[in-house]
């Protein structure tokens, strides 16, 4: 199978449309082990009505719109319908990624890698007192991980780059456990990192696809 190494700026749509389904599916188990900041059990519902309210906002894109609608479209979704700190982290970060972007509307894996480092800024530029063991880390863990196969191979295709990014991200979320002590004492991995990798395996369905 040949390599897709240009992803079309559209399928940032179905992205968005598909993650709300896995998010969706995954809200009361994302809320059940809410335990930081503060044990309320509302992280994977506060991520849901956030990419809701981004899936509200891209529903009505079509390619004959031109790519900056797709990006437009994302940003203000996540402005106006962030809810909650998890899904403000996530807002920011989805800001920061198509603000870089549709200034060069190609998303190859290395264009994406470097999105993805952007939007991890803007993630942590979101939090006053940024702390590891969280969504954060996750965030930064995979979006090195871009950056440094992206170095190491620039010709990758984009479902090997995918499956990289995945795998990073679970192996991250596991690890978040023994970061933070009140996860560790309740034997849980961090709820807003859950949302993030259950996000990122949407993006990985819909590449997949191609």
């Amino acid at each position: 199978m040949e390599k897709m190494h240009k992803l079309e700026p559209i399928l940032l749509k179905d992205m968005m449309e598909l993650s709300e389904h896995y998010i969706a599916a995954e809200k009361e188990n994302i809320n059940a082990i809410n335990f930081f900041p503060i044990p309320d059990g509302d992280t994977g519902s506060n991520m849901f009505y956030t990419i809701q309210a981004i899936v509200k906002e891209v529903k009505n894109v079509v390619e004959e719109n031109g790519n900056s609608a797709i990006f437009q479209a994302i940003s203000k979704g996540s402005f106006i319908g962030a809810k909650g700190n998890s899904g403000v982290i996530y807002s920011q970060f989805l800001i920061g990624v198509v603000e870089y972007l549709e200034e060069i509307q190609i998303i190859t894996p290395l264009t994406f890698a470097k999105a993805l480092e952007e939007g991890t800024e803007f993630a942590y530029d979101a939090v006053l007192n940024p702390t590891e063991g969280t969504i954060l880390t996750v965030m930064k863990r995979t979006s090195d991980k871009a950056i440094e196969i992206t170095s190491e191979q620039k010709d990758i295709g984009w479902i090997e780059f995918i499956d990289f990014l995945v795998e990073e991200s679970k192996q991250c979320l596991i690890e978040t456990k023994e970061m933070l002590d009140i996860l560790k004492e309740a034997d849980v991995v961090d709820a807003g990192a859950k949302g993030f990798v259950h996000i990122l395996e949407s993006w990985k369905d819909v590449i997949k696809r191609q």
